[in-house]
This record gives C-alpha cells, sequence and structure tokens, in this order.
C-alpha cells in the first residue's frame, strides 16, 4: 500500500489496494477469534486495536476515491489503532514487570473501553453526523486521555515501588 501510495498511484489502485489490505486483515482478525476473548481485557484490547486497522484500511480505500475525509482513516489508525496498542501493551507490560497478575482490574478495563469510544466518536461522528464535527473531537480528545490518566493513576504508585513478587525488575 505505501508503494502505491507514494508512487503516486491513480487513486482507483490506491483504493483498490487498500480494500484488499483491509479485506485481508479482517479476516486474520477473524482467525484469531477475537469474540472468545470478551472475558479477557488484556487480549480484546489488542484485538479492538488491529480491528481498527481495517477500519483504518477501509476508510483509506473511500478517501481515495474520495468518499469519506482522509481525516477518519488518520484517526482510526491513529486514536484507534496506535493507541489501543499502546495502552493495552503499556497496561500488560506493567503488569509483569511490576510482579502483578496479567488480570486488569476495573480501571483498566475502563480505559480500554474509553479509548475505543474516544476512536468510535472520532471516526464515525464527523462521517454520520458532519456538523457535530467539533464536539466529538473535543468529546473524543477527553475520552482519550482519560483512558490514560486511568493508566497513570492505577500504575504510578505500582512503578514507583518494589515488585509486589519481590524480585528484581
Amino acid at each position: 500500500m505505501l508503494v502505491v501510495d507514494a508512487g503516486g498511484a491513480p487513486a482507483p489502485a490506491l483504493a483498490a489496494v487498500c480494500a484488499l489490505a483491509a479485506l485481508a486483515q479482517a479476516a486474520r482478525l477473524a482467525l484469531w477469534k477475537p469474540w472468545r476473548t470478551l472475558r479477557h481485557p488484556l487480549v480484546w484490547v489488542l484485538h479492538a486495536a488491529y480491528a481498527w486497522i481495517v477500519v483504518y484500511l477501509a476508510l483509506r480505500a473511500g478517501a481515495a476515491l474520495d468518499l469519506v475525509p482522509a481525516s477518519a482513516a488518520t484517526h482510526a489508525l491513529t486514536v484507534g489503532a496506535v493507541g489501543g496498542m499502546t495502552l493495552g501493551m503499556m497496561t500488560r507490560t506493567a503488569r509483569g514487570h511490576s510482579g502483578l497478575p496479567l488480570t486488569p482490574g476495573a480501571a483498566e478495563t475502563a480505559g480500554y473501553v474509553l479509548l475505543n469510544l474516544a476512536a468510535l466518536a472520532r471516526v464515525a461522528t464527523p462521517l454520520l453526523w458532519p456538523a457535530a464535527y467539533l464536539p466529538a473531537v473535543a468529546v473524543s480528545g477527553a475520552l482519550w486521555a482519560l483512558a490514560f490518566v486511568l493508566f497513570v493513576w492505577r500504575f504510578a504508585p505500582i512503578l514507583l515501588r518494589a515488585r509486589a513478587d519481590g524480585r528484581p525488575i
């Protein structure tokens, strides 16, 4: 996709490549059976983040044909995929390196939900209700920030002390 995009290929070619990539990544995600991980937030948050890559690719195909704003695709990738992977991996790594069990609590799970709601608000609202663009950006930013504030609130005290299991870091 990058070669087609950077090479200045015609919009229909870029759209086709992006659409095929979206289908391929959706098929890959389906093979992981993400619906079976709903009781395991440390896993479903990563699957949700990966799903935002599929959304990005589909929206990028639409943007190449001027069907949707390119910013919708960009925010699916950045807010949803990058934000979700970052928060999910930070939580997993913080728990693992502090000697805590790899089972997130309510604060972490709430953060995962807030982050995905932020991505949904930022991507879907301008597509479905363009007049609400500015409020959607504000709501999305607040939800995204709150997700990471919850992480800091939950893990700063844990990461600033010795491991729970007494082992060295």
